[in-house]
Order: structure tokens, then C-alpha cells, then sequence
């Protein structure tokens, strides 16, 4: 039930409690010490009459007239408050009226001794506690303290929960405003009111949209860098198919033109037609080597018939076949093992584009592209010894700038910058899934 109930409902009932216990407290003690009041007045008041009747007692011997003197005690002692003298056999006089106390407060303030009997020439007279007109002025005086301490109570109760729905009250701004965030309005602004708490949290939420809102930009922004890279990248595939080939396309069709030409002419050399054959099947040859490097630049095929490893050592023997004057170092171990699909890719991206910009930039003789594990990251390097980074560069190629974007989709980093002995530095770390890390262990 309190689960269901709000702060503001926890917090008025919480201090209505306290305030009802400490008014139950404050009576219970005023109770308690009723009863030792009480009981001193019965006692004080029982003493003074026996005293009085002890002291009339030799009167009654000596005197002429015994009942006259009596009299005068019981007229004496009727006087007396809370005590009743009665002489025994005498009907008690019938008191005023007056105010008295519910009989259960009477019983639980006081309970009355057994009376006191002293022996006089005429008769027996009986000292009787009698404390119904004090225990009715303590209960008045009770009744009227609870009434004015219960007023006070409500209205502290009704000061506090006032003060409590006001310092709550950011409570309301602070819901609409997480609600709005949950929607996706990042716009939105929490007032700083209230306590220092709630302005704290305000500020955090306002910080929090601020972020959002930051966010929500970066990523359209990084959607139309994306989208420009496709078309970037289109338009590359779009040129090397008609720059590369179309040419090949266009000599493969004039050639077998040419062949079909000779072989309708009458003397056709067998062995012309042969040679022209022949060039054909170069061109064709050119033409699939053309092909196998574009579908390449798509997607490494390597990768899903030899893996990581054996994928990068392709992409090296390659570049060791065109540019055999710079020397290629492998450091491969952290690749052997098996990764995911998308880390392993974007591996393989890092490694072709350092070594592409390394071949093309550098003046570098040597390159070196190292990968290894190092607990739950994948750490992909390529460096060379070559002139390394001007002062003032700042990676602007669509390939690096793509790159990064890749890496960072993934959770990772990407950072190019000059190595400790001359020379550029790719350096790329990819987090790994808790199931390739359990590989590499096992």
C-alpha cells in the first residue's frame, strides 16, 4: 500500500504520525502524574481529619454536652475536601452536584484505601478518602490541554505539509521534463527552483538534453558524411569501371571483331588467328585482374575462404608484387584466432588503408602492420620509416575520415600520428565480444 502512495502522501503521514504519538505521549505523562497528585491530596486530606477527630476526641469525655460537640466535628469535617467523616450508622449526606470523571480515568488515576475507624463515647466515626472533585478538575484540566495541544498539532501539521508540497513541488517539473526527454524533445529545459538537491538535478537533466540534443546533430551530420562517402565511393567504382574496364571491354569487342574478320577472309593464317587469340585472352586476363581488385575494395573475399591472417598476408604478397622495392613486415598473432565478421573487416579496412597511404605518401622503405589481443581489445598498427606527418595535418581524405567513423561505430578508436623513431603511425583498437575472448582463451 505505501508503495502505491507518493512521496508527498509518505511524508504528510509520516509526520502526522509522530505529531499524534507525541500528543499520546504528552497525555499518558499528564495521566501518570494525575495519579501521584491524586493520591497526595487523598492522603494529606485523610491525615488533617483524623488529626481533627483525635483532637476533638477528649472534648467528648469532659463536656456536658457529648452530641453537641460531635456535631460541630461533623460540621468540621464536612468542610474538609477530599475526605468524607461520617459516623457510622448515619446516612452519608447526598453531595451536591458536581462535575466528575469517566469512571475508567477514576479507576486508572486512583483507587481509594479502606477507610479509617475511630472509637468515640457515641458511636464510630469513619474517615473515608474522597477524591472524585479532584480527579474531575484533573480531568478537565487533561481534557482541556489535549484540546489546545491538538489544535496546535493541526495546525503544525498543516504548516509542515504546506511547506513539504512547496519543497516537493520541483518533483512534478522534474517528471514532465524526463517524460519529454523519453519522447525525444532534447530542447527541453528544467526551471532551477526549489532546494538545492532538486536544482542539482535539474541542472544534470538539463545537461543531459544538452548532450542529446548534441548528439541527435553529430549524428545527422555523421548520416550525410555517410552518405556523401557512398556516393564518393559509387562515384570511385563508377571511374575505375569505365576508366579500367571499359578500355579492356572496348579492345576485347575491336579484337574479336578483327579475329571474326580475318577468319571470313579467304588465306586466313591459322597461326595470325592464334596470335590474335591470344591477345585476347590478355586482355580478358587484365580484365578479371581488374575485377577481382574492385569486387576487392567491396569486400575481401580472403576473408571468409583464409580468415584475418592469411587475408592480410594476400593484401601484402600483393603490394610486394607492384611496389617490390619496399619491404612489408608481418606481426599476425592476435588475427589467427576467430573474430567476428564486422571486427575482422574493419581490422582488414585499417590494415589496407594504412598500407595504401603508407605506399603512396610516405617514402617509406619499410612498413611494418602488427595485430594483437590485449585482454578485451584487438590492437591493429601499421608504420612506416618513412617522412611521417607534417605539423599541421589533419587526416581530410575520405578514407581515413571513413575509417574512423567505422571504428568508432564499433566502439572503438582510430588515431594516426608520428611514431617515437620517425615515420607515421595507424594505430586502431576494436573491442571484442565476450565469445572471442573466450576463444582466444580456451
Amino acid at each position: 500500500m505505501l508503495r502505491k502512495m507518493t512521496l508527498r502522501a509518505r511524508l504528510s503521514l509520516l509526520i502526522g504520525g509522530v505529531i499524534i504519538a507525541g500528543l499520546g505521549f504528552g497525555v499518558s505523562l499528564l495521566i501518570l502524574h494525575a495519579g501521584t497528585r491524586v493520591s497526595a491530596e487523598a492522603e494529606g486530606a485523610t491525615r488533617l481529619a483524623r488529626e481533627l477527630v483525635q483532637a476533638t476526641l477528649p472534648r467528648l469525655s469532659t463536656t456536658q454536652n457529648p452530641r453537641a460537640v460531635l456535631a460541630e466535628l461533623m460540621e468540621d469535617a464536612g468542610r474538609l475536601r477530599h475526605v468524607r467523616v461520617i459516623l457510622e450508622g448515619d446516612a452519608p449526606s447526598t453531595p451536591a452536584a458536581e462535575k466528575r470523571a469517566p469512571d475508567w480515568f477514576s479507576a486508572l488515576v486512583f483507587r481509594a484505601p479502606a477507610p479509617t475507624r475511630v472509637a468515640t463515647p457515641l458511636g464510630t466515626i469513619e474517615i473515608a478518602a474522597s477524591s472524585q472533585d479532584e480527579i474531575a478538575e484533573i480531568w478537565e484540566e487533561i481534557v482541556w490541554l489535549a484540546i489546545g495541544a491538538a489544535g496546535v498539532a493541526a495546525i503544525a501539521f498543516a504548516l509542515v505539509s504546506y511547506a513539504v508540497s512547496r519543497a516537493l513541488a520541483p518533483i512534478g517539473a522534474l517528471s514532465d521534463a524526463l517524460q519529454r526527454l523519453e519522447q525525444g524533445d532534447h530542447a527541453i529545459r528544467v526551471p532551477t527552483d526549489g532546494s538545492r538537491e532538486f536544482v542539482m538535478i535539474a541542472e544534470r537533466i538539463d545537461s543531459l538534453a544538452a548532450t542529446l540534443q548534441r548528439l541527435d546533430s553529430e549524428n545527422r551530420q555523421l548520416l550525410r558524411r555517410m552518405i556523401h562517402v557512398q556516393d564518393e565511393e559509387r562515384r570511385a567504382i563508377a571511374r575505375d569501371l569505365h576508366d579500367e574496364i571499359g578500355p579492356f571491354l572496348f579492345t576485347v569487342r575491336a579484337g574479336v571483331g578483327a579475329l571474326a574478320r580475318k577468319a571470313q577472309s579467304s588465306g586466313a593464317d591459322p597461326a595470325r588467328l592464334a596470335e590474335d587469340c591470344a591477345k585476347i585472352d590478355a586482355q580478358i586476363a587484365a580484365l578479371q585482374q581488374v575485377n577481382r581488385r574492385i569486387l576487392g575494395r567491396l569486400r575481401p573475399a580472403a576473408l571468409e575462404e583464409m580468415g584475418l591472417a592469411d587475408a592480410i598476408e594476400a593484401l601484402a604478397r600483393g603490394w610486394r608484387e607492384t611496389r617490390a622495392e619496399i619491404a612489408i613486415d608481418l606481426s599476425l598473432e592476435g588475427a589467427r584466432a576467430k573474430l567476428d565478421e564486422t571486427t575482422a573487416i574493419t581490422a582488414y579496412r585499417v590494415v589496407q588503408e594504412g598500407l595504401t597511404n603508407a605506399f603512396r605518401h610516405s617514402g617509406a622503405s619499410r612498413i611494418a602492420v602488427a595485430i594483437a589481443r590485449a585482454g578485451q581489445r584487438l590492437r591493429v598498427e601499421v608504420r612506416d620509416d618513412g617522412t611521417g606527418l607534417p605539423a599541421a595535418f589533419t587526416p581530410a581524405g575520405l578514407g581515413l575520415r571513413g575509417m574512423s567513423e567505422r571504428v568508432t561505430a564499433l566502439g572503438g578508436t582510430l588515431r594516426l600520428d608520428n611514431g617515437s623513431n620517425g615515420g607515421a603511425r595507424l594505430v586502431a583498437e576494436l573491442p571484442l565480444d565476450a565469445a572471442s575472448a573466450d576463444k582466444t582463451r580456451s
